[in-house]
């Protein structure tokens, strides 16, 4: 098991698909996920069977004064999308999706 806020997974996820190897976020900075303190799994019976696989200190750097983790990317292998219509290539089509026309305004 491994704790990973939302937006962090899905950056994971988007910097593999692009290319990116790993990222560097503030989340979990100066924590127990950074330090490696929680474990990743426990042997049968939980708490009290102990630690089987022990978490993973990771690596981290200071940018403007700021405490940064890095996470690597992850690999995502299905995508679930939901869409009006989709062809056989994969273009798909969206209905009623929301769409916001900001007026320009000058400088």
């Amino acid at each position: 098991m491994e704790l990973v806020p939302q937006g962090t997974l899905a950056e994971r996820l988007r910097a593999h698909a692009a290319g990116i190897p790993a990222i560097f976020t503030p989340t979990g900075a100066s924590t127990a996920v950074e330090e490696g303190a929680i474990p990743i799994r426990y042997h049968e019976g939980g708490v009290s069977g102990g630690v089987k696989i022990p978490g993973v200190k990771k690596e981290f750097r200071e940018f403007n004064g700021r405490r940064y983790v890095l996470e690597h990317a992850i690999a995502g292998d299905v995508a679930f999308v939901r869409a009006w219509k989709v062809d056989e290539v994969g273009n798909t089509v969206f209905r009623f999706a929301l769409l916001c026309n900001l007026p320009m305004t000058r400088l």
